[in-house]
């Protein structure tokens, strides 16, 4: 599971990325003529997670991660030709940090700080991107079946001939009706359009009242309401595979710095209830179309992420392939029955834990034992 953070110069991208991983990358190296990425697994804080922990102390807590890339600014326009657009491609999901806030010192790059306009023109140039992708696959395609008929190759033409004039015309991959069977023909592309994308806006610290939303502040943002959902919720429901969520970088970067008990008092005088790079983290489980199941072992609690709708086999496989393989049953419980009986003896005593085969379809926060062959 891995996401990359992306924008334009400027807008507070490795700042996000400091706070979420607790790293200490120099804000501003990248002026220095460095390039290189900066790359880092964050843990993704889960409460489920520490409840269940903290019925076994003796056992060590690992929750699940995600591999965070830090790219460097892209400037306008450049997106297509971007030295970066692999590291984009490579990508589960991305997010683009929006700058929302004013500063003298640092200028905007095109004059004026209006985060609506570059958060439009960041997705038609990842529109752009793949439009040049999908012409030049068109190209070899026709000429390859001018030589040779080949009906895998005519099934994928025919295909991007569809998708091309959305493309064209500006729209995202995301939002087109694609059959499985269709994505699974296209999936070597990596469109830039068809990935879940979540805006990252990195307000002023004058605003910070609405930091949980932040498209009262900024209505340009909010994406576009699918099947009639009228509602203003700033995080709207996975399959429009956009979202839009706020962080302030200069003071929540000035609080990361402090004693927790220091940072309690400041965040209280702010109004401030939590920091932002935990709910970020959090969100990029659901935001990647992922859930979250437990493991109970003889040394180690932790939490695993998988594809919903993913089977008890292929979550056995992310934990390790030979108990895929050896795969006899799984013991299941919900985290919250779980910890309503207290242990796994208490549940097990009590007749609540479910065998279920691999064909069992995993339901966020699962506590799963796999028993297996070895």
């Amino acid at each position: 599971m891995n996401a990359t953070l992306f924008g334009y110069p400027k807008t507070g991208k490795t700042t996000l990325f400091n706070l979420l991983a607790g790293a200490h990358a120099a804000c501003r190296a990248y002026d220095d003529g460095n390039r290189e990425p900066n790359v880092r697994a964050v843990p993704v804080p889960d409460q489920r997670l520490d409840h269940i922990a903290a019925a076994y102390p003796d056992k060590k807590k690992t929750p699940a991660s995600l591999d965070l890339t830090d790219l460097v600014g892209i400037s306008f326009g450049e997106v297509k030709s971007s030295l970066f657009l692999a590291h984009l491609r490579k990508a589960d999901g991305l997010v683009h940090v929006v700058r929302c806030f004013a500063d003298e010192d640092i200028p905007h790059p095109r004059g004026r700080v209006d985060p609506a306009a570059d958060a439009r023109t960041m997705e038609e140039e990842l529109v752009l991107a793949d439009l040049v992708l999908v012409d030049g696959r068109l190209e070899r395609l026709d000429k390859d079946l001018k030589k040779m008929k080949d009906p895998e190759g005519e099934k994928e033409r025919d295909l991007l001939r569809r998708i091309r004039p959305a493309l064209e015309s500006g729209r995202g991959l995301r939002d087109l009706p694609i059959a499985p069977a269709e994505e699974k023909l296209i999936r070597s592309f990596a469109f830039l359009s068809l990935k879940p994308l979540l805006h990252a806006v990195n307000i002023d610290e004058k605003d910070l009242g609405s930091i949980r939303r932040p498209i009262e502040l900024y209505p340009g943002l909010r994406p576009e309401a699918k099947d009639g959902d009228t509602s203003r919720s700033d995080m709207p429901p996975t399959g429009t595979g956009r979202r839009v969520m706020a962080f302030c970088g200069r003071i929540e970067s000035e609080l990361a710095g402090l004693e927790e008990s220091e940072r309690a008092a400041f965040m209280a005088e702010y109004g401030l209830e939590g920091m932002s790079a935990p709910l970020l983290a959090r969100q990029a489980v659901g935001l990647l179309d992922r859930l979250s199941f437990f493991t109970v072992g003889k040394d180690e609690v932790r939490a695993w992420t998988v594809k919903k709708g993913a089977a008890a086999a292929e979550a056995a496989g992310a934990i390790h392939s030979d108990i895929a393989k050896g795969f006899i049953r799984a013991e299941v419980i919900s985290a919250e029955d779980l910890l309503r009986f207290g242990d796994l003896h208490r549940a097990k005593e009590a007749g609540a834990i479910r065998l279920e085969g691999k064909d069992y379809i995993v339901r966020d926060g699962d506590v799963i034992y796999f028993r297996f062959a070895p």
